[in-house]
């Protein structure tokens, strides 16, 4: 049987959202009523002995990070570190959290990698993923080079990248 995946957001990401000018202003529609909702409902809380576990990763990444320059937010590290804790892939294309998820054997997936385990869910088609690659461009917001993209998109696909 292949595994179930469920979306969460951290409510630390809401937090480094709404503290931050550049990220508010990049990213408008996060205040949109259906986002918020959206988030809402997905929120992740990491409890008990997973949360003594996810704290001990955290300090650990972060000496990582900064013995490495890696600028990756607190935030961030502590997606890894439930992530390394709980054994859940992490959805980022940041340069810095794939590098420290890649050194610490965290499964970091890339948002097209994310798309394709959404279409072979049928969580979403291939009309979706084009939309969003689209809507990602028209935002200059490419999760890579436009190049690195279209290989991607390619392998994960089987198509050419329609942008």
């Amino acid at each position: 049987m292949d595994p179930q995946y469920t979306l969460f957001v951290l409510a630390d990401l809401d937090d480094e959202y709404f503290t931050s000018s550049r990220l508010k202003t990049k990213f408008e529609w996060v205040n949109d009523p259906e986002y918020k909702r959206d988030r809402l409902a997905k929120r992740y809380a990491c409890k008990g002995k997973w949360m003594a576990a996810a704290d001990q990763a955290f300090s650990y990444l972060a000496a990582y990070a900064i013995d490495h320059k890696l600028n990756v937010s607190r935030e961030d590290l502590k997606a890894l570190a439930i992530g390394f804790a709980k054994g859940f892939p992490v959805v980022s294309d940041d340069s810095g959290m794939r590098c420290v998820a890649e050194a610490n054997a965290i499964d970091c997936w890339s948002t097209i990698r994310l798309l394709k385990v959404m279409v072979t869910t049928k969580r979403i088609n291939m009309d979706m993923v084009i939309q969003v690659i689209q809507y990602l461009e028209y935002e200059n917001d490419l999760p890579m080079s436009k190049n690195e993209l279209r290989k991607q998109f390619k392998d994960y696909f089987g198509t050419d990248c329609p942008i």
